[in-house]
């Protein structure tokens, strides 16, 4: 119990760790409401995508946030430039009962816009409203204005379809304001970061104008990742005695080498910190020893013998800090269901064999993976694989330390 304790006293100060370490400041600079820049180190501490979580610090001075109020501008150079306008933002239903809910309703407020593209004649912006991003735009030196786009959910038909209502109004604008011979055919373009930011580059390009895109105007992508891997396993059963006042019995302690393969899809946002995964892993056990109390091999307990083989499936999340394109330390949790092999058996004498019942459990760890080699610990909880024998239930633990290799067959490079 103490060793179990230990190990999520670890596995949650692991996760401080990495939720501390997840957002560092990097050199950049605020412009005040007398329009003076200054140098200064910033932090995004929330969303990626948002611009209200960011804090700034100068020197050894305290950490301060970023407040509407206060600053008017701040960026990383070359990376982030967010800056403060004046917007409407729609707030209409987005369901229809009548055709009065096809009537937009503008609230009008100070935000911080991301800036996605700069340019001379024309500028892209992105804002994160409840959930979702919505885009506004300049051109040659006017307000900022918002591109409209809406949704309307106007039902479902008989057979099961949603019926959707599109209002592109953003196109028009597109091609109002921002047409030329060479660029896109804006009817076509899709209200998405992509689609918007390309027209906004080739517009630039088409009319030999200059213009600056942003780190934030990068659409990312999910990075696949297949693992194999090898595991170095301690494992233990301990099995009740039929008489219920008896003593428990306890196999001893063994190693065993098992294998896997693990399939880890890296979510493409909040840098790139949550991800699935999968496994399927190859595990052994197998002893003719017996632990009760300070006793070893009681006469008693002669033939007793286990020998298991099983496929895990832990089937889970994860979530880490990229320090580097090299380094990630992370930690993952997996609900972890089995498939014991035909040939497994438990013994309590040379006649009495006894095949296992299938049951799951869990599993925590944490990991460490440099370029492409990656190493984790494991904690799995207790597994009862004798509750199909009468008065023979059991506790089945594991520890593990896994090795693994990472190929990447989709994605950004250098992210593991």
């Amino acid at each position: 119990m103490k060793c179990n304790l230990s190990l999520i006293l670890f596995f949650f100060l692991a996760m401080s760790f990495i939720t501390v370490a997840q957002s560092d400041f990097k050199e950049g600079y605020i412009v005040n409401n007398r329009h003076e820049r200054t140098n200064c180190l910033i932090k995004n501490t929330g969303n990626e995508e948002s611009t209200n979580d960011f804090e700034y610090k100068l020197g050894n001075e305290p950490i301060e946030k970023i407040s509407l109020s206060k600053i008017e501008e701040f960026g990383i150079d070359g990376e982030l430039k967010c800056v403060r306008a004046l917007i409407f933002v729609d707030v209409s239903k987005n369901h229809i009962n009548s055709i009065q809910d096809t009537i937009m309703f503008w609230e009008e407020g100070h935000a911080y816009l991301k800036t996605l593209i700069e340019g001379e004649l024309a500028s892209l912006y992105s804002y994160h409203y409840e959930g979702q991003s919505l885009f506004f735009f300049s051109w040659e030196g006017g307000a900022i204005e918002p591109l409209v786009h809406k949704e309307y959910n106007v039902g479902t038909t008989p057979v099961g379809y949603q019926q959707i209502l599109q209002v592109n109004t953003y196109q028009d604008q597109l091609k109002q304001h921002l047409s030329c011979e060479n660029s896109k055919d804006a009817h076509k373009i899709l209200y998405t970061k992509k689609d918007l930011v390309d027209y906004f580059i080739n517009y630039h390009k088409c009319k030999n104008s200059d213009y600056q895109q942003f780190k934030g105007a990068h659409v990312k992508k999910g990075i696949l990742l297949i693992k194999p891997g090898i595991h170095l396993n301690k494992n233990q059963l301990t099995i009740k005695d039929p008489i219920d006042a008896a003593t428990k019995a306890t196999f001893t302690n063994e190693h065993s080498v098992g294998f896997g393969l693990e399939a880890e899809y890296i979510l493409p946002f909040n840098k790139y910190a949550w991800s699935f995964f999968a496994e399927a892993n190859y595990l052994s056990y197998s002893s003719d020893r017996i632990a009760l109390d300070d006793k070893q091999n009681p006469t008693l307990y002669d033939g007793y013998t286990i020998d298991y083989k099983s496929i895990d499936i832990p089937i889970g999340v994860s979530y880490g800090v990229n320090f580097n394109q090299k380094q990630r330390l992370y930690i993952k949790a997996a609900f972890v269901p089995h498939f014991i092999l035909a040939d497994s058996y438990i013994a309590f004498n040379e006649s009495n064999k006894e095949i296992f019942s299938s049951a799951s459990r869990f599993l925590a760890g944490i990991g460490y993976s440099f370029q492409n080699v990656g190493i984790e610990i494991r904690y799995y909880t207790p597994l009862n694989i004798t509750q199909n024998i009468l008065k023979r239930g059991s506790d089945f633990n594991q520890l593990s330390l896994r090795l693994s290799y990472s190929f990447q067959l989709m994605g950004e490079r250098g992210v593991r």
